[in-house]
């Protein structure tokens, strides 16, 4: 205990040296540390910050993906009601068409016929007309001969007027009674 006694001071001095250089350490290696984790903490801030800016342009992003899919999605439902609106008018479409089909074969068909006809009663017309031409012939020669006949007739009529003419004379001047009996027998052939 001599040293201690005779050197407190001394001691205390170094103690106190100690203690200030222990404290002066400790706070230069706490100070260092605080810059550290201050640089550490300054850094994840900024990094912080830098995500959070990130998270908000995300968001946004998510924000519009969503308006979008919901817009895509009003989109397809729209197409859905014009796809199924669509697909009846084209039911309704092709139903028509096949009906308008069999009209189209029917009116064919009658056309067919139609055509067949006409050209059946083309051939009977034609037919008809050659008929008339040959019965016109046929009235020509007819009328030719007619006119033959009624001057055959004329003639005939002429002759038999100059014979009655004749006759009369004859019997006019005969009067008896052989000429009476002949009279009547003329007189009943003029009639």
């Amino acid at each position: 205990m001599g040293f201690m006694q005779k050197n407190v001071n001394v001691f205390l001095l170094v103690l106190i040296l100690l203690v200030a250089g222990a404290l002066a350490g400790s706070s230069a290696y706490y100070q260092d540390t605080f810059k550290k984790i201050n640089g550490r903490y300054n850094t994840a801030l900024q990094n912080l910050s830098e995500c959070k800016a990130e998270v908000s342009s995300y968001k946004a992003n998510l924000q519009k993906t969503i308006k979008s899919l919901n817009t895509t999605a009003e989109d397809i439902r729209r197409y859905d009601e014009l796809y199924t609106a669509k697909a009846t008018a084209l039911q309704e479409t092709t139903k028509n068409l096949n009906q308008t089909t069999l009209q189209l074969k029917s009116v064919q068909l009658d056309l067919a016929e139609m055509t067949s006809l006409k050209n059946k009663f083309k051939n009977d017309y034609e037919e008809q007309l050659s008929l008339n031409d040959e019965l016109r012939q046929q009235n020509s020669v007819c009328a030719a001969q007619k006119a033959q006949c009624e001057a055959s007739l004329l003639g005939c009529k002429s002759k038999l007027s100059s014979a009655d003419s004749c006759i009369d004379s004859f019997i006019s001047s005969w009067s008896g009674s052989f000429v009476a009996g002949m009279e009547e027998d003329i007189d009943s052939c003029k009639r």
